[in-house]
């Protein structure tokens, strides 16, 4: 995780609620609020698929690993539920993007976020990872990343999203991942044992992050409901970093 985004986690989120901590917040805890961030921020356009009913949940703090407070996580909303209630989605809260400038400033241009995020949520979910420089890691054990995830580039991003790419996998052992918002948890414990992540990208932009989970009828139809993401993220290209 961002460390950027850990020290905003703990120190805003986990802090009592009041007016300051709100003021602080990246945006209002409101869909318009986040609509108007990703489009005056990052150029993308958000757009809800229709028939999902919106949980009004944002800033969830999300552990790829059973063992929550370890392994690799993000945070995310907002999040919207399907109909029959058989598939939830989450967006990223915040989409990640570092400008060339501070790569290079920070010497990280050759390093690529969406596929390091990708990495340690399937490393954590399998046991393997539990934070940066801890003991317990099993740095032995190889995963490769071609096994988990499966890239698709050219048409099929572009007419989804206007994008470049999307890194798509299912996480293993989804059944132990962790909300540290205890009603989702306690929903996801009781109904939705399968996990889709997907990372959507596109050349010197923000990059997205999706989670989909799925109950075990929801997960027979995981490709209809992954073409219903279709145009749910939209990359403007009249956009540019000030």
């Amino acid at each position: 995780m961002n460390i950027l985004k850990l020290i905003f986690i703990f120190s805003i989120l986990f802090a009592p609620w009041n007016l300051s901590a709100q003021e602080n917040l990246w945006y209002k805890k409101e869909l318009p609020a986040y609509t108007e961030y990703l489009s005056n921020d990052f150029g993308i356009v958000f757009n809800p698929i229709s028939k999902f009913a919106n949980l009004d949940k944002f800033y969830v703090l999300w552990s790829a690993s059973k063992v929550p407070e370890k392994g690799t996580g993000s945070i995310y909303g907002p999040i919207f539920i399907s109909k029959k209630k058989d598939c939830m989605i989450m967006y990223s809260a915040q989409p990640n993007f570092v400008s060339k400038e501070e790569k290079e400033r920070l010497g990280i241009e050759n390093r690529s976020f969406h596929r390091s995020q990708i990495t340690g949520e399937i490393r954590s979910a399998l046991g393997l990872y539990f934070g940066h420089g801890n003991p317990l890691n099993k740095n032995n054990v190889e995963t490769r990343f071609k096994d988990y995830v499966t890239i698709i580039a050219g048409k099929k991003p572009y007419e989804m999203f206007n994008a470049d790419s999307i890194f798509i996998y299912d996480l293993p052992n989804a059944d132990s991942v962790y909300f540290f918002d205890e009603s989702l948890e306690r929903m996801r414990k009781e109904k939705y044992p399968y996990c889709t992540g997907m990372f959507i990208t596109k050349n010197d932009r923000a990059t997205m992050d999706i989670k989909l989970f799925f109950t075990k009828k929801g997960e027979k139809k995981k490709n209809q409901y992954i073409e219903m993401l279709y145009k749910s993220i939209w990359y403007d290209d009249k956009f540019h970093y000030e």
